[in-house]
């Protein structure tokens, strides 16, 4: 019988029996003696042979982030939570780590939800989420609020158009489009000629042009 309360008891058998399911507690001694380095390796080596170990995982993450390493911690943890375990600790430090990283509001949102699922009376869970849908229902009250302030552009009439000076940026197919059917055609052919300036579809602009130089004598006639 192994005492899982002696460091050296544990090194041995670890040692010789890399495969064992009580890594997390070797692990868990190298972390409280600030043996960061140890802990690590002694979680990769027990994750090697047992990959969705919740425990394992969890003590894994707990190294990365005494360490310093939240992104590493951060990934770690999810790897934990993907496997199907329900795990109260790695939802709660996976929530925290995702606050400190700045990440979106929705992922945090979404974390604290899944923590409240496990325990809907968790204190932390409940007063971060009721300050984050507020300070979310806030910000999507502002945005709406601009949004309005700015109005709906109004679309360009026949005048504008025909006092309309046009830049090499503006010239389009689209634009010669818009002003053929305003029914301002020599704006239409002089967006036709900067496309050709600019080296523009040198098939389709000819067509273009001829097609606008008829309608445009029909309109005369």
């Amino acid at each position: 019988m192994i005492d899982l309360k002696n460091k050296t008891a544990l090194e041995i058998y670890f040692a010789d029996h890399f495969d064992t399911v009580i890594f997390p507690i070797l692990a868990d001694i190298y972390l409280k003696e600030n043996d960061i380095i140890r802990a690590k390796k002694v979680c990769e080596i027990g994750l090697s042979y047992n990959p969705n170990h919740a425990d394992g995982l969890y003590t894994f993450a707990r190294a990365y982030l005494a360490g310093g390493d939240l992104k590493g911690a951060e990934k770690v943890l999810i790897t934990l939570l993907n496997s199907g375990s329900t795990h109260l600790q790695g939802n709660v430090m996976l929530v925290g780590i995702q606050e400190e990283l700045n990440r979106g509001i929705n992922t945090v949102i979404s974390g604290w939800k899944k923590v409240l699922e496990i325990d809907p009376h968790h204190s932390a869970g409940l007063e971060s989420l009721r300050k984050l849908e507020k300070k979310y229902k806030s910000k999507a009250k502002k945005k709406n609020t601009r949004k309005k302030s700015l109005g709906t552009s109004k679309p360009l009439k026949a005048e504008d158009l025909q006092s309309l000076s046009i830049s090499s940026k503006l010239a389009t197919f689209t634009l010669v489009k818009v002003l053929e059917d305003q029914g301002l055609f020599y704006q239409a052919l002089d967006v036709l000629d900067i496309l050709e300036k600019k080296g523009g579809n040198t098939k389709r602009i000819p067509l273009e042009r001829t097609r606008i130089q008829k309608r445009l004598q029909l309109h005369k006639n």
